[in-house]
């Protein structure tokens, strides 16, 4: 099931630690627990980039699953 458009539309993912927060409002949100150091985390049309310290990129088609690019 792909991402709901309201965290895509809103646009906001925050990492916290070895976490990611994407956001559907502005105190609204939940977290994807990724267990390694992230670099950085951005919305790249409707799925969510996630780059970690190791070089890994991985994009999330919704919040549970993601592939390896």
């Amino acid at each position: 099931m792909p991402w709901d458009l309201k965290y895509s539309n809103f646009g906001i993912a925050i990492i916290d630690g070895k976490n990611v927060k994407v956001f559907s409002g502005a105190d609204n949100y939940f977290t994807i627990g990724l267990g390694e150091e992230i670099a950085d985390a951005l919305w790249v049309g409707d799925e969510l980039n996630v780059t970690l310290k190791n070089g890994e990129v991985r994009r999330y088609k919704d919040r549970y699953n993601y592939t390896t690019i």
